[in-house]
């Protein structure tokens, strides 16, 4: 039972429950007066009264006339009734609690007896001609059946509701809070409870709504500093490395074959520096729109196919090749440049990490609705807990995937920002027989 709202709907039941059941036997206990459930709406003085009656009635008129005035009791009340004399013999009416009889011999006379496993009430009475017995129960089909099952269901209904209703105040917010919280998570940074009911409460479920605001407010505010940070000292490093290369340049002209060496190595450092400014202000730059980039329609599998073609290119330098394994037909409404830099990251990725003459597999699957691209590689893969930060930007894993490979850890990242600029999904996963698989999702163009 891991529903919130369940646990609480049903400890608001049972709650209510309880309290009914603790009201009614209090009720019942320190109400002398009132009958048990099932009986009519009489009190005691009306059993005694009728009893006093019945008593005149036999002592007037005999069998006959106590039977008559039994049959006006029952109708007038709702009440069978007998009256026995002082050995117990029944004088007038049906009879059927020997348990009360012998009770109400040990009792005094006028006072009420209620006897719970026989549904009945007895008191003994003192006539003209002797003591007797008025012994009183309801009908079956009165007092046993109909009303006290009503009244049970009528209590169930009402209890239940107003326990649904409570639940759903306790929890709605609770659950509004966890989509929001859930929004904020999937990396949209303005989400926020934005309800005046929910912040308007005085409660701690609303200070809960407000304090998740401000936290909310203050990460997105660290977070775009931090982004401006880093575009603007990847906007000043580019003039400085700009005039180096230049530098460089015109060393390697005048320098002397020894020294050659090592200013070829000194521009492949500054290559790898500009590289990575790149990487750093396009991602700075996706993480910075405010609007979906501008959208047109295109062919997704010729996309692929070129990817895939390019890919195999570069591979061959490093002894392993690119299979396009599957390529469905498809096509989708995107930013083309940036859909191609997605997949071409995501392949990089593969094959630093794939074993030597083995192969990367990329599949192009479509099922309508969605394009699904699977890019497959044969490496080491990544353990299970390090699975979800694969896509975080400088992540890098400590064992296999680790700084041999090259790269800056922001391929991925890059390609996750595009991903989720077009509202699709990315996500890493390792291959039963070894490797990772990256599967990206996007929404295919539906009248294609």
């Amino acid at each position: 039972m891991s529903s919130l709202f369940l646990r609480m709907f049903l400890a608001f039941c049972a709650a209510t429950t309880i309290v009914v059941v603790i009201v009614a036997i209090g009720f019942a206990l320190n109400n002398p007066d009132q009958l048990p459930f099932g009986w009519p709406r009489v009190g005691r003085g009306a059993i005694v009264s009728g009893g006093r009656s019945a008593i005149e009635a036999y002592e007037r008129g005999g069998r006959t006339e106590l039977a008559r005035y039994l049959e006006l009791f029952w109708a007038d009340t709702g009440i069978q009734a007998a009256l026995l004399d002082s050995d117990g013999s029944a004088l007038g009416g049906s009879f059927v609690a020997p348990d009360l009889q012998r009770d109400l011999r040990s009792e005094p006379e006028e006072q009420l007896t209620f006897r719970m496993r026989e549904h009945a009430a007895g008191v003994r009475l003192r006539g003209r001609d002797g003591v007797y017995e008025f012994v009183a129960y309801p009908p079956r089909r009165e007092g046993v059946g109909r009303v006290p099952r009503t009244f049970i269901a009528a209590l169930i209904v009402t209890g239940g509701i107003l326990c649904f209703l409570l639940a759903r105040h306790v929890t709605a917010p609770v659950v509004h809070l966890r989509a929001v919280a859930s929004r904020f998570s999937r990396g949209d940074l303005t989400a926020r409870v934005m309800s005046p009911a929910v912040l308007g409460r005085a409660d701690e479920i609303g200070g809960l709504n407000r304090d998740f605001n401000q936290m909310a407010s203050r990460i997105e505010s660290l977070i775009e500093a931090q982004q401006r940070l880093i575009a603007d000292v990847s906007h000043e490093l580019r003039s400085p490395i700009t005039r180096l290369t230049l530098a460089l340049g015109l060393m390697r002209r005048r320098a002397e074959p020894a020294s050659r060496v090592s200013l070829a190595r000194i521009q492949r450092e500054v290559d790898r520096l500009n590289a990575l400014i790149t990487q750093l202000l396009t991602l700075s730059r996706l993480e910075s729109l405010d609007r979906p980039p501008p959208m047109e329609k295109f062919d997704l599998s010729a996309l692929v196919r070129e990817i895939a073609s390019d890919a195999d290119f570069e591979a061959a330098s490093l002894d392993c090749g690119v299979n396009l394994a599957e390529c469905a037909s498809c096509t989708m409404r995107g930013a083309n440049e940036l859909v191609r830099s997605a997949i071409e990251n995501v392949a990089r990725n593969a094959l630093k990490y794939t074993r030597p003459n083995t192969q990367v597999a990329i599949r192009l699957r479509h099922d309508g609705r969605e394009a699904t691209i699977l890019v497959e590689d044969q490496g080491p893969g990544v353990s299970a807990q390090e699975l979800e930060h694969v896509f975080e930007p400088f992540y890098r894993v400590d064992e296999a995937r680790d700084r041999a490979s090259g790269g800056a850890g922001l391929g991925l990242a890059i390609a996750r920002q595009i991903v989720m600029l077009h509202h699709g999904s990315i996500r890493a996963a390792n291959r039963e027989s070894g490797g990772l698989e990256v599967r990206i999702v996007l929404p295919a163009d539906p009248s294609a």
